[in-house]
């Protein structure tokens, strides 16, 4: 503690004790330690042996017969007995400067703590709060508009062909013979496809409207075609970032040809204001595993697929599927009886093999319609055909008119 500060400190409390005993208190650094010497050889605080050898030792004042007695003394405080430690807080007068002095904020301080240059100061304990900057506002709004507007729809190709869906269960049998806790990432028969675009709808009116770009596009795509099938063929197994499995596409000019499909499906629901995703690259295939069906896998200890579990069907040849039709479906409603997502509308794809196979058999119908004319032209042209159809036609007509 600083030498100075402490001495004012220490005159402070002398001054407010002396005065409420009309004690001369002299000032300075020299005059309080008099000072401080007198204050500890005051009447009140001294020890009864003292007081009582200045009271009965030859004193004039002396009672008779020598029996000691207590005096009273100039600043009214009168002894009553021997005592081992004098009270904390002696009782004073509430407007005495010593009571003053003790209801001040620094009375019951510590000085030598407060003040000591040689104390350590206690250390302050902050607590920790998390700021958010504007730039964490911006991320957590950008995070919440990205939730709003996640997909919940999608343009399906579904994949129906038996060869090739036989395939991808023999995939899926051998990949959970070998770890079983994989069966709840499995996709389930009948909802094989290929996803073609993604948005988000996120009223009925939105609905209705993506229901009439897609049956807009229509037209557009089969412009496109011009008639001509296009065969997809699936081939070989990979993976997205050990996420997700799926069997590819062979890459030929009709993948090429599904790519522009996508195009101009995405510019037709852009056109009517519909959200359609983010801009990566489309890369078709057709997934059959994903572990993001069955969160309880992580728990598990399975945060990843390891691609050897179909490594043998790395180059499998699954089979080829037409396309015959695509379909608005809904990510979230219930699926169809048959495992298929839930449509809001499909578009049926004419190609000039199925209009060659519709009028060939349109011929054969009308062939067998006019064999059949010409088998009934013929009878009716025999006299003895028409006599017993007469004879007939005569029976009936009687046979009503006389019932009985």
């Amino acid at each position: 503690m600083l030498p100075g500060l402490r001495w004012l400190f220490r005159t402070a409390r002398f001054l407010a004790a002396g005065a409420g005993r009309g004690l001369r208190v002299p000032l300075g650094p020299r005059g309080f330690r008099q000072g401080m010497a007198v204050q500890e050889r005051s009447p009140c605080q001294a020890e009864p042996e003292e007081l009582s050898g200045e009271a009965t030792g030859g004193g004039e004042d002396s009672p008779p017969g020598g029996s000691p007695s207590w005096p009273q003394l100039s600043d009214g405080c009168q002894m009553v007995g021997r005592k081992e430690k004098l009270r904390k807080e002696p009782h004073c007068p509430d407007d005495s400067i010593n009571c003053l002095m003790m209801e001040m904020p620094f009375a019951r301080a510590d000085s030598e703590s407060e003040f000591s240059s040689s104390s350590t100061p206690k250390p302050k304990v902050k607590e920790k709060r998390k700021r958010t900057t504007g730039r964490e506002i911006e991320e957590e709004t950008v995070i919440k508009k990205k939730k709003k507007n996640q997909p919940n729809y999608f343009i399906s190709i579904p994949v129906t062909n038996p060869k090739i869906t036989g395939g991808v269960q023999a995939l899926q049998d051998t990949i959970i013979q070998k770890d079983h806790r994989l069966s709840n990432a499995m996709i389930r028969y009948g909802s094989f496809h290929v996803t073609l675009l993604v948005m988000h709808l996120s009223s009925e009116g939105a609905i209705d409207k993506a229901v009439g770009a897609f049956l807009e596009s229509k037209d557009l795509i089969e412009e496109l075609l011009q008639g001509k099938p296009l065969d997809l063929t699936f081939q070989g197994t990979d993976h997205f970032r050990n996420q997700v499995g799926f069997v590819k596409l062979t890459e030929s000019n009709h993948t090429a040809t599904l790519l522009k499909i996508a195009d101009i499906v995405k510019k037709v629901f852009q056109e009517n204001g519909i959200f359609t995703g983010d801009d990566r690259a489309f890369k078709p295939h057709m997934t059959f595993m994903k572990l993001s069906k069955s969160p309880k896998l992580r728990k598990q200890g399975v945060k990843r697929i390891d691609p050897t579990l179909f490594e043998d069907f790395k180059s499998h040849y699954f089979g080829d599927e037409t396309l015959n039709r695509l379909d608005l479906c809904s990510m979230l409603k219930k699926k169809q009886p048959n495992g298929y997502y839930h449509c809001e509308s499909s578009i049926r794809i004419r190609n000039s093999h199925e209009s060659d196979i519709i009028k060939e058999a349109l011929h054969r119908a009308r062939l067998a319609l006019l064999s059949t004319l010409k088998q009934i032209k013929e009878l009716l042209s025999s006299q003895e055909i028409r006599m017993k159809m007469y004879k007939e036609l005569l029976e009936q007509r009687q046979h009503l008119g006389n019932p009985h």
